[in-house]
């Protein structure tokens, strides 16, 4: 799970800032993601990189009697320039995680490590985790229309495809910078690396969910709820998905 409790100030396209606010929608995801630790989910890595008091969450999983399943990530990594936005933030955030979470150092280069914008609740995850398919090193849903676009908000991958295929992507995701196009999101400039035709010649990749998420959440951008203002788009991509599995939307 990835956070930024306390963002900056000047994140383009970022109108839910309160701290507070965004604390409860951590806390009510995480509350979401321990009750699947046991059931599909061995443990959860929150790395949260605004150096924010995170008393409330630790809290909550003691309460659950989780602590050994549960590792807090906590350090300030928000040392850039605003304007860069929050793809580069994040995935400087997950280069930190990857090298400094014990957990995963624990692991094996197969493991399947979950990455979810922290916010968000997969209320179908579990399914998704039975439906994955048996191989990959990187499972991520893409999309061709109306732009060519990862979702970021919800990918894996294994320790190995990581170092391969993300291990300071970031630097690739500045936005409003000289020589990106104005209006471009990181979404876009990720996809185009993983477009790349050496990556795709060393990594499995698997470009689309074989089951549509269900995301319910607060939208940061403008503060519309995926479950609600969103459900529309939810339930076209899943008969889309169904009937016309090659049109990438």
């Amino acid at each position: 799970m990835t956070a930024t409790i306390t963002p900056k100030s000047g994140v383009p396209n970022l109108k839910r800032i309160d701290p507070s606010t965004r604390m409860q929608d951590y806390k009510k995801a995480l509350e979401f993601y321990l009750s699947i630790v046991n059931k599909g989910c061995d443990g959860i890595v929150f790395a949260e990189n605004s150096n924010s008091d995170i008393t409330e969450l630790k809290s909550l999983v003691e309460e659950q009697g989780l602590t050994e399943q549960v590792e807090f990530i906590v350090f300030d990594g928000l040392d850039y320039p605003p304007h860069y936005d929050r793809g580069y933030g994040e995935f400087k955030l997950l280069d930190y995680a990857m090298e400094n979470s014990k957990f995963i150092h624990n692991q094996t280069n197969r493991t399947v490590i979950w990455k979810v914008t922290g916010r968000y609740i997969i209320s179908n995850l579990q399914h998704i985790f039975y439906s994955q398919p048996n191989q990959f090193d990187v499972y991520c849903n893409c999309r061709n229309y109306p732009k060519r676009w990862v979702d970021t908000y919800f990918m894996a991958w294994t320790p190995a495809a990581y170092e391969t295929c993300f291990r300071d992507v970031y630097h690739r995701l500045k936005t409003n910078v000289p020589g990106i196009p104005q209006g471009i999101a990181a979404e876009e400039l990720l996809r185009s690396w993983l477009d790349q035709k050496f990556l795709r010649q060393t990594i499995k990749f698997v470009y689309r969910f074989y089951m549509t998420p269900e995301v319910e959440g607060i939208r940061g951008a403008d503060n519309k709820g995926y479950s609600t203002d969103e459900i529309w788009k939810l339930r076209i991509r899943k008969t889309l998905q169904r009937t016309m599995p090659w049109l990438w939307v």
